[in-house]
């Protein structure tokens, strides 16, 4: 056993690459504090809050954003803290209060507090019986806050695993109760239980009870939870008594729409349509994109792929099946399958050709290493430009094997009701295989049960407990177009979470974390404007619209683009609170700033220092709203069907020939429509090959590098791989030096100039340089395309080192000097000026500079 310790020992030596340590040049120390850092220095924002939070009275609504008790817009940025580093003490609490107000933040968000552990809020998770010294410390914590006019958004059900909860096979859908709690009565009342044991107390240090506070600025009822979404397969392995409730719920809707069993079987059969000939009869073929490598081979009828490497994309392992011209109508696919590594697979039929698009048969399952029989039958839509399509089966990017026979496609097919169910008898879960009129009931039954469980829970909040604080029930992305119609019919506000490139996980058979992917690469350079371009189309006219979560998690090379690119989407939009993920990750030690995981933002520099930029982008308003509108209406009766096609809303949009990369140039909007209102899109395409529209320059396809550029009076930011060049920022140069990158691609760079007086940055007298790169622990084991992490230490020391970004800055108006700001903003010794350009060097050793005029 030691020899073999010491064999995995020299192989992670050998596949690990790219580590930095204290001697690798250009790479320095810059440990920002998590906590209280001295005060009065440049980049110290407290000025911005003048008074506690809610002393002028609650947060609300009107004219679709927040206001304050005054009836003065308000903009919300800020952080969350997840789990036990919610529970501090006292002085723990202040100087994070304090810490916060100093980055210009004022909101909390107080998440994962019902983790069932022994460090959480409970002091007993199953009676749900509360820890009153841990209320005492969130006690502490809030008021804290409101002192330093910091609002904290109040999460009730996160992370609880309720008594004796179900399991569904090897599926992660019953986590945390999740979709259970959305109808199963005790379940419900739990929550309900819970939000009184907080909402119904009063604060041992202000005297004021939890729901009658005004700082207290949200309440999110639910986190990413939904049943509206396709959980047929899980829901079959429901024991009891779930599964008998479950089932009445059921049958007492239908029974409620329909009366009899001879209207449900007429309505339930009208479309079910005989099979026609065959349509497969070519081979299939395998693609590998992004470095990933598998091989197809066919044995008699079985076909085997076998996916030795995995590429960078979740589409970059694909088999498919090619040529295909069908018109539309319905169609059934049906195969046997079976994965000795137990692979989840996806399908779907797509344009072969660019726009590409999905068209019908779209799908996904668990496979086992028995074998199993799989149909789907759904509509065939024409695609949106006229071209061959081809059928895929995807791997979603993750190496295992995969077998497949008796394959077939053929037009018609689909199910009813089966002959020996009635409403009498009772209708079970339908089948994978039934009609759209059938598959359109069961997700008007989720919506329906979903909402009915939301209306109850926001009448019990606001009128059984008097809380004025505004409320969402969950996210509005949850859920697809049922989703939208549950969060505007019903809360206050919008929330939805993003993350550009969220870690693909590796687990085992026990569910455990034992590795990950990513792409690692710039958001900048996708066409489409990535995550922020996603959430920007779940925008609801008429409500005020928060991102609660957000992040390019760690290690991601390009991490320091984070607050810059959130907050200039977000003011372009228009939105209307922003919260980073997270700003302490579990564990209660702030002052630690070694990189922990994927979603701590303590220790990670190179994003901290551009915060400056985002809090005067977004909460200052530096950046003006987009001024042209799109809007796409979705009628509230074509929910349910919208929800059954597609979890995602791209489509609502895509096949209107919106452009999701215009979010970076109009504002985007959903209008929930009345019964039978025409859904219409405004104009949104750019013009073919633009990017470039009032304050910001896009270019995401340079073959030099992709980059974006924003030219704010008072704000400008670089983004990109942009070594090696320069750049024109309105009336300010930017001329970044070349340094080593992998890739083939220019070494990246964010930069941002803020004008800390609000001024032009020509008639400024006092700005901010902010100028970074990567930053990462000592001996962080990469491999070798630096999309993963490896090894036992794979995180590295407790060191963490950034990279500096040699530049050139040419300022308009009157000469300046420049200070090199340390880590904890105070400023030290002078950076090179010839004329109005500033030099700023490796061996300086900052990512802050202070740029003074008289």
């Amino acid at each position: 056993m030691r020899h073999l310790a010491a064999f995995a020992a020299l192989f992670c030596l050998a596949t690990a690459f790219a580590q930095v340590n204290e001697e690798t040049p250009g790479w320095f120390a810059f440990d920002i504090p998590g906590l209280e850092a001295p005060s009065g220095t440049p980049v110290d924002l407290s000025g911005l809050t003048t008074e506690p939070a809610g002393k002028s009275g609650f947060l609300r609504v009107a004219d679709g954003h927040f206001v304050d008790g005054r009836g003065e817009r308000i903009r919300l940025i800020g952080s969350n803290i997840t789990g036990d580093s919610c529970f501090m003490e006292p002085e723990t609490a202040d100087r994070l209060a304090k810490r916060l107000r100093q980055w210009g933040f004022n909101c909390l968000r107080l998440h994962f507090m019902d983790f069932n552990r022994d460090t959480s809020i409970w002091a007993d998770a199953d009676t749900g019986k509360l820890n009153e010294n841990q209320l005492k410390r969130l006690d502490y914590l809030i008021a804290a806050c409101a002192r330093n006019g910091i609002y904290t958004n109040l999460n009730l059900h996160v992370g609880r695993a309720y008594p004796d909860q179900p399991k569904a096979g090897p599926s992660r859908l019953f986590r945390f109760g999740k979709t259970l709690d959305r109808w199963y009565e005790p379940y419900v009342v739990m929550i309900e239980n819970y939000a009184r044991g907080l909402l119904d107390r009063r604060n041992t240090v202000t005297g004021i009870r939890w729901a009658d506070d005004p700082a207290i600025g949200a309440i999110e009822i639910n986190n990413e939870n939904t049943m509206i979404r396709e959980l047929r397969a899980e829901y079959r392995q429901l024991p009891d008594p779930w599964r008998t409730a479950f089932l009445a719920k059921w049958n007492a809707w239908l029974k409620g729409k329909y009366g009899t069993t001879a209207a449900l079987r007429k309505a339930w059969n009208r479309d079910v349509r005989p099979l026609g000939e065959e349509i497969l009869d070519s081979p299939w073929i395998i693609q590998n994109g992004g470095d990933a490598e598998s091989e197809l081979v066919q044995d008699g009828n079985i076909w085997r792929w076998t996916a030795t490497k995995a590429g960078n994309a979740s589409w970059n392992l694909q088999m498919q099946y090619k040529e295909l011209r069908l018109p539309p109508g319905r169609y059934t696919l049906q195969f046997r399958a079976r994965s000795k590594t137990k692979n989840r697979i996806s399908h779907s039929l797509m344009l072969d050709t660019d726009p590409w698009g999905t068209v019908g048969l779209r799908a996904a399952m668990d496979l086992t290493p028995e074998w199993q029989d799989f149909t789907i039958t759904t509509p065939v839509v024409a695609p949106s430009v006229d071209g061959p399509l081809r059928l895929n089966f995807s791997l979603a990017n993750k190496a295992g094997e995969v077998e497949f026979t008796d394959l077939s496609l053929r037009p018609g097919g689909g199910n009813g009701l089966p002959p020996e169910q009635t409403l009498e008898q009772g209708i079970d879960i339908p089948a994978d295989s039934v009609t759209d009129d059938v598959t359109n009931d069961w997700f008007a039954f989720l919506i329906d049960t979903e909402m009915g469980t939301t209306r109850r829970l926001v009448q019990f909040l606001k009128k059984d407990l008097g809380c004025r604080a505004p409320i969402s029930d969950t996210q509005v992305n949850y859920g697809g177009a049922g989703g939208v119609r549950r969060e505007s019919e019903l809360s206050d506000y919008i929330d939805i979470h993003g993350y550009w490139e969220h870690p693909s996980y590796t687990r085992n058979e026990k569910g455990w974390t034992t590795g990950f992917s990513m792409r690692n690469t710039t958001q900048v350079a996708n066409t489409s404007a990535g995550t922020l371009g996603n959430m920007a189309f779940h925008r609801v006219q008429g409500f005020p619209f928060t991102v609660s979560e957000y992040n390019t998690p760690a290690p991601n090379d390009h991490g320091a683009e984070l607050f810059p690119l959130l907050a200039a989407m977000a003011a372009l939009q228009d939105w209307d609170g922003l919260y980073s993920y997270t700003y302490r990750d579990f564990g209660k030690n702030y002052e630690d700033i070694r990189i922990r995981k994927y979603f701590h933002l303590i220790g990670r520099a190179n994003l901290l220092v551009h915060i400056p930029a985002a809090v005067h982008l977004f909460r200052l308003g530096e950046l003006p709203p987009a001024p042209e509108r799109t809007t796409v209406v979705l009628p509230r009766d074509r929910a349910a069907a919208l929800a059954g096609s597609s979890y995602s809303l791209s489509p609502l949009w895509s096949r209107r020939g919106g452009e999701l990369g215009s979010a970076w140039f109009r504002r985007l909007e959903l209008k929930v429509a009345k019964t039978g209102e025409p859904a219409v899109l405004t104009p949104m395409s750019l013009p073919e090959g633009v990017r470039e529209g009032g304050a910001v320059r896009w270019h995401p396809q340079d073959k030099r590098g992709p980059w974006f550029s924003l030219n704010a009076p008072s704000v400008r930011l670089l983004v990109g791989h942009v070594g090696g060049r320069q750049f024109k920022l309105g009336d300010t140069n930017v001329t970044v030096d070349k340094r080593p990158w992998g890739k083939d691609l220019p070494a990246y760079a964010c930069i941002s100039l803020t004008a800390l007086d609000r001024l032009p940055i020509a008639q400024s007298r006092r700005l901010l340089l902010a100028a970074s790169a990567r930053t990462e622990n000592t001996n962080m084991l990469w491999n070798k395309d630096r999309t993963s992490l490896i090894g036992k230490d794979a995180w590295g020391g407790k060191t963490t080192l950034s990279e500096a970004v040699p530049l050139t800055l040419d300022l308009p108006g009157t000469p300046f000097r420049a200070t090199a700001l340390d880590a904890l903003g105070r400023p030290g010794k002078s950076i090179q000026v010839e004329g109005k350009s500033l030099r700023l060097r490796a061996k300086d050793q900052t990512l802050w500079v202070l740029i003074e005029r008289q």
